[in-house]
C-alpha cells in the first residue's frame, strides 16, 4: 500500500522524530524528506519505500485514507558472533541516537574477558565509537568489577560494584536495545529490540548504580593514563 506525505508527518508526530532522524533511519537526506512532506515534486518509488520501511520499523501500522498508529509491541530478535561484534555493537550505539544526546549503560563488563588493551584494533574500534558519542553528547555510565581498573575512556563514567552484585554476563542498554555477550565458544551477542524490556534492564541498572562506589578521579587518571593513554600514544609513533 502506498504512503502519503500526510501519514509520514502524522508517523513522524506520532514517534516525535524530527525530519533529520527520520532521514537517517531512511537512508535519505533531510532535503529529500523535506520535499517530499512538502509534496514539492514527484518522489522516488525507492525513497517512499526507504520511509515506509523505516516508519514500520519504529512500529507505525498504516491505515487507510491517511490513518497511521502504532502498530502491535515492537520485538526484534538479533544474533551476531565472529570476532567482529564488538565493533558492530559500536555502531548500533551510534545508530540509535542519531541526532545525538542519548545515554549508553554498561553492566557486567568483565575487561580480562573483553582484552581491549591487549588489541589495539578492538581498543581502536572503541576510542572511534568513543569519539562521535562525546562530540554528539551521548553519555556512558558503567558499572565495572571493584577494582578493576581498566578504563577504556576518557571520561570518568565508572562505579566499582562488589563480587555479590556483579552481573556476569555483559549487557549494554542503549535507546530501546538491550545487546548481551554471551561467551560461549562461540563468543555471540544477542541484540533484543522492545522498549518495554530495555526499560525493565534500565531499572535494573540504576538500581545497582545507586549501590556502586563512585571511582574516584586520581584513581581513574592515574589507570587511564599509565594504561589506556600510553598503549594509544605508543601506537600513534609507531604508525607514525
Amino acid at each position: 500500500m502506498p504512503i502519503s506525505s500526510k501519514q509520514i508527518r502524522a508517523a513522524r508526530g506520532l514517534l516525535n522524530l524530527s525530519q533529520k532522524e527520520l532521514a537517517v533511519k531512511a537512508g535519505l537526506s533531510i532535503n529529500s524528506l523535506n520535499n517530499i512532506e512538502r509534496e514539492v515534486g514527484s518522489p522516488r518509488v525507492d525513497s517512499m519505500h526507504a520511509i515506509m520501511a523505516a516508519l514500520i520499523h519504529e512500529g507505525i501500522e498504516f491505515l487507510d485514507r491517511d490513518g497511521v498508529r502504532f502498530g502491535g509491541e515492537q520485538l526484534e530478535i538479533e544474533k551476531l558472533e565472529g570476532s567482529n561484534i564488538l565493533a558492530r555493537l559500536y555502531e548500533d550505539l551510534l545508530k540509535a541516537y542519531p541526532s545525538g544526546n542519548g545515554e549508553i549503560l554498561v553492566m557486567g563488563k568483565d575487561n580480562s574477558r573483553f582484552r581491549h588493551l591487549e588489541n589495539i584494533e578492538l581498543l581502536l574500534a572503541y576510542k572511534k565509537f568513543e569519539d562521535v558519542a562525546i562530540k554528539n553528547n551521548i553519555k556512558e555510565r558503567a558499572l565495572f568489577l571493584e577494582n578493576d581498573t581498566n578504563f577504556l575512556g576518557r571520561r570518568n563514567h565508572y562505579r566499582w560494584v562488589p563480587k555479590e552484585l556483579f552481573a556476569t554476563v555483559p549487557m549494554t542498554i542503549y535507546g530501546n536495545n538491550v545487546a548481551i555477550i554471551l561467551w560461549g565458544p562461540p563468543v555471540r551477542m544477542i541484540i533484543i529490540r522492545n522498549p518495554g524490556i530495555a526499560e525493565t534492564f534500565r531499572y535494573h541498572f540504576e538500581a545497582v548504580w545507586s549501590l556502586a562506589k563512585p571511582v574516584p578521579d586520581d584513581v581513574y587518571k592515574f589507570h587511564y593514563e599509565t594504561k589506556t593513554k600510553k598503549i594509544l600514544d605508543q601506537a600513534h609513533k609507531a604508525n607514525g
